[in-house]
C-alpha cells in the first residue's frame, strides 16, 4: 500500500526547506592538509615552555646560539586566536589593502591588494617553482605615512611576548598567512621567534657557515624537494628541520639560515628581538 502524504505534511517539509535555504552558509575556516612533510623528523631540540627558565634559555640557546623549538604556547594565546580564524580576520581586514612581497630570497617585489582578495585568490593557489611570481603575505602593516592602522595594532596587542623575550628589548612584529606549500627560501637577519598560531610551518635551519646551496628564485617547496634529494637535509652537519606547529615557536639565532614552508593554511607571528647588552640599558 502507496503511503500517501498530507497537505499538512508538505507544507511542513516546505518550510523546513525554506528555513535551510535561507540560513547563511558556514564561513569556512583555514584548511588543513596531509601531504609529503607529515612524516618528517624534528631534529632540533623541542622543550615545553614550562619546563624551561628564562635563564636556562639565556644560557643553552641564546648564548650557544643555538636554535629551539617551544611548545605548550596554545592555552595563552586565546585572546589573539578569537582574533585570526579566516572569518574574523577577512570580517576586520578584508577591505585593508596589505603588501604582498615575491617570494624569492630577498623579496623583490611588492604589490598591493585587499586581504580579501589575496586571502580568497592567493592562498589556495598552486605553488610553481618560480618564488618572483609567487606572492605571500607578511611582515608590511603599516600605510603610506609608516602608520599600523588600528585594527593591526589591537591585534598585536593582543598577543604576548614568549616569556623568554626580556622586557626591556626592542620588538618588531611581523604577522602573516600563508597557503600550502607558501614560504621563503633560504635566508638571514638577526635573531627571534616565529609562533605558529594556525596551521604547520616546516622549517630549515642551518649555522651561518657555511651557506647552504640554494637558489634564491627558487620557491621554498621545490627548493626543499631537491636538497632532501640530495641529502642535504640530516642531522650532525647538514640541515636541521622541524614542523613547529600552532601553539608552539621556533627560536632562531643570528644570521642562521632558515627556510619555511607552510604545510596548512598558516597564520603565524614573528617576533623581531633586538636585545639590550647584557649589564647595561640602551635606548633602542
Amino acid at each position: 500500500m502507496r503511503a500517501r502524504v498530507t497537505a499538512r505534511a508538505w507544507r511542513v517539509l516546505a518550510s523546513m526547506c525554506l528555513l535551510l535555504a535561507a540560513r547563511p552558509a558556514r564561513a569556512r575556516d583555514w584548511f588543513r592538509f596531509s601531504g609529503d612533510f607529515d612524516a618528517r623528523p624534528c631534529t632540533l631540540p623541542k622543550l615545553h615552555v614550562d619546563d624551561l627558565s628564562a635563564d636556562a634559555f639565556e644560557r643553552a640557546f641564546r648564548d650557544a646560539e643555538r636554535p629551539v623549538v617551544i611548545v605548550g604556547l596554545g592555552p595563552t594565546r586565546a585572546r589573539t586566536l578569537e582574533r585570526v580564524s579566516r572569518e574574523a580576520l577577512l570580517e576586520a581586514f578584508g577591505d585593508e589593502v596589505v603588501a604582498l612581497s615575491s617570494s624569492n630570497t630577498f623579496s623583490y617585489e611588492k604589490k598591493k591588494k585587499t586581504l580579501r582578495a589575496y586571502v580568497e585568490e592567493d592562498v589556495p593557489a598552486e605553488r610553481g617553482e618560480d618564488a618572483s611570481a609567487t606572492w605571500y603575505w607578511f611582515g608590511d602593516h603599516t600605510d603610506e605615512h609608516g602608520n599600523t592602522p588600528s585594527g593591526f595594532q589591537e591585534l598585536f596587542d593582543s598577543y604576548e611576548d614568549i616569556r623568554f623575550v626580556p622586557k626591556d628589548a626592542d620588538v618588531a612584529y611581523s604577522f602573516g598567512v600563508g597557503g600550502r606549500y607558501s614560504g621563503v627560501p633560504m635566508h638571514q637577519h638577526g635573531p627571534g621567534w616565529s609562533e605558529s598560531l594556525v596551521g604547520r610551518k616546516h622549517w630549515f635551519i642551518a649555522p651561518p657557515d657555511p651557506a647552504p646551496t640554494f637558489e634564491p628564485n627558487v620557491t621554498a617547496y621545490f627548493w626543499s624537494l631537491d636538497a632532501l634529494r640530495r641529502g642535504d637535509v640530516r642531522e650532525g652537519d647538514g640541515i636541521l628541520e622541524c614542523t613547529v606547529h600552532a601553539g608552539e615557536a621556533i627560536y632562531f639565532p643570528t644570521n642562521w639560515w632558515h627556510a619555511t614552508l607552510n604545510l596548512d593554511e598558516s597564520v603565524f607571528i614573528s617576533s623581531f628581538v633586538n636585545y639590550n647588552r647584557r649589564g647595561e640599558r640602551e635606548e633602542l
